[in-house]
């Protein structure tokens, strides 16, 4: 019975493409579980197949007016929709305000218009011939041929801003070339995500954002099949925030089943992170809020919150750098992940996970090169903290610190990104397969040369937070690109496809697990372009973070 319910699925999304190819002269259509959708196509240079792309397909109703701080909710439409561009991001707070352009020149370019109204998702999609997807069709059915893997994209940006629309996460070149589907999507961040305010008492409702991100994947799950995908072959990734995102995913528990098959971490964690415990009666940022928008002393300071705009919220965060966190419900997210992934309790799937040589170049640009403030900026009062580091992170040029910049670029990348990643890696590998990697390379064309601020020059940038997204994506700017850069993107995008399509098989010859101690570790442009080389890490300096990061989060 499943088999046949599954063909009559199968058989009605290829006859609605061939209705859509005569009605749309080609361009590609699919019914999903909302309504029908029209995509366009695409090529890309030296690829046989095309790519069929589905921009902005709504996964949930727009949480605008009255459903501000709701919760999603599937939705429907009557006809046809075109899913032919990226809609808008969600509403985003570059913050402090002083460095939002800075920020913004940095982490979203182009910069996107940005709406309440933005919960959708972009499907990239390997095209085929009609007569190519019939016969897929009759063996995916008939026989033991599996739907293609997918690939779930989770964008970075501190849950403060980030978008799926951006063009250096374009799934092209995957799908053309790797013959994965890629899926990204939009979810909510900041207030917007996170309104931690006592007026929710649901936990589970003030983490909109993470509900975001389990309703595209509930989503996948209900709609991937239509597109050729597996529902069963899912592999979450995301950078930075969305790495951690991964990790909270990853911790999670699912008593039905976790909706994915493996998870890639690119420059973040959540189990390792020096965080502090949950605390949900914390409501700093909301209390700060509601002062600044002049709701407290309303008679319902909520409907206050509610019956302001979208702009006058986002100036408020922005101008006197009010922040959120989450609720540790330990539903969405539990609030002893570094403890589970010890026991062993934890989604047990393989996973990749790894950082790049100079993460903390932009942060300790950003943050100036007072120590004392940088101190006092992310280790408020933790005076033997700053001993113990400053003694470990003295002037060397011989490890590389010259100055006191180079000395936080360092700090920061260790306790932030390199360390955790060393710590999970370790505790992963005793339970499942994990591989670690250390992107090392450098090209020209990725460098940001025309900055405004200049705080962050050239000759300090090196291998920084997400230089290795355009290498992952192959979406790096081909003029005066290199032969080595081309190489060593086809060599990352492949091991990433390959990990998404078996996770329990190696994903490139010759890369091994990380370890017993996390120290086992693929070096991509070990040679600063585009060689890579199985290396040992001899992991900097975590043992100063490690006391600290085991007593800050459980």
């Amino acid at each position: 019975m499943k088999i046949v319910t599954g063909a009559v699925v199968l058989f009605t999304a290829v006859s609605w493409n061939v209705a859509g190819s005569v009605v749309h002269r080609h361009a590609p259509t699919v019914t999903v579980d909302g309504g029908i959708i029209v995509g366009t196509t695409t090529r890309v240079h030296g690829a046989t197949a095309a790519v069929n792309k589905f921009l902005g397909i709504p996964f949930a109703s727009a949480p605008v007016g009255s459903a501000r701080f709701s919760v999603p909710k599937p939705t429907n439409w009557i006809g046809e929709i075109d899913t032919k561009a990226f809609k808008p991001a969600c509403i985003q707070a570059f913050r402090p305000f002083e460095d939002r352009n800075f920020i913004q020149d940095v982490f979203s370019i182009p910069r996107p218009q940005e709406s309440e109204d933005c919960l959708y998702l972009n499907v990239f999609v390997p095209k085929k011939s009609f007569w190519k997807s019939l016969w897929d069709l009759f063996r995916t059915n008939f026989s033991k041929k599996r739907g293609k893997p997918v690939l779930f994209w989770i964008y970075g940006g501190g849950f403060n801003f980030g978008n799926a629309g951006q063009p250096i996460y374009d799934g092209s070149h995957f799908a053309a070339l790797e013959d994965v589907i890629v899926v990204s999507i939009n979810y909510r961040t900041n207030v917007f995500g996170f309104p931690i305010a006592p007026d929710i008492k649901n936990l589970t409702e003030r983490n909109l954002g993470l509900l975001d991100q389990r309703a595209g994947l509930d989503w996948v799950q209900r709609n991937i099949e239509v597109f050729g995908g597996d529902p069963d072959r899912v592999t979450i990734f995301g950078q930075s925030a969305g790495a951690y995102a991964v990790d909270v995913l990853l911790t999670a528990s699912w008593p039905d089943g976790a909706p994915f098959h493996a998870g890639i971490m690119e420059s973040g964690t959540y189990s390792y992170n020096p965080l502090p415990n949950c605390n949900n009666t914390n409501y700093e940022g909301w209390n700060k809020l509601l002062i600044r928008l002049q709701c407290d002393n309303a008679t319902s300071t909520f409907d206050c919150v509610m019956n302001k705009t979208a702009s006058e919220i986002q100036y408020a965060q922005e101008k006197y750098n009010i922040g959120f966190g989450m609720a540790g419900d330990n539903i969405t997210i539990v609030c002893d992940p570094r403890l589970r992934r010890e026991a062993g309790n934890f989604t047990r799937v393989p996973v990749i996970g790894g950082t790049n040589l100079d993460e903390g170049s932009y942060y300790a640009a950003k943050n100036g090169t007072d120590i004392d403030r940088y101190f006092k900026t992310y280790f408020s009062n933790e005076t033997d903290l700053k001993v113990k580091i400053l003694d470990a992170y003295k002037l060397d040029p011989a490890e590389g610190r010259f100055d006191n910049q180079s000395i936080l670029a360092q700090i920061h990348t260790d306790w932030n990104y390199h360390c955790p990643a060393v710590f999970l890696s370790n505790s992963s590998n005793r339970y499942v397969p994990t591989y670690r990697y250390l992107f090392n390379a450098t090209f020209s064309n990725q460098l940001f040369t025309n900055l405004p601020d200049d705080r962050w020059p050239v000759s300090i940038q090196g291998v920084y937070h997400q230089a290795e997204i355009p290498i992952v994506f192959s979406t790096y700017n081909k003029t005066n690109a290199t032969a080595e850069q081309k190489r060593l993107s086809n060599t990352m995008r492949h091991a990433w496809a390959n990990f998404a399509k078996n996770p329990w098989k190696v994903p490139i010859k010759g890369w091994k697990t990380s370890g017993i101690n996390g120290s086992t570790v693929m070096d991509f442009g070990i040679d600063g372009k585009g060689r890579y080389r199985l290396v040992k890490d001899a992991t900097g300096k975590c043992w100063a973070w490690k006391d600290f990061i085991w007593n800050k989060h459980l």
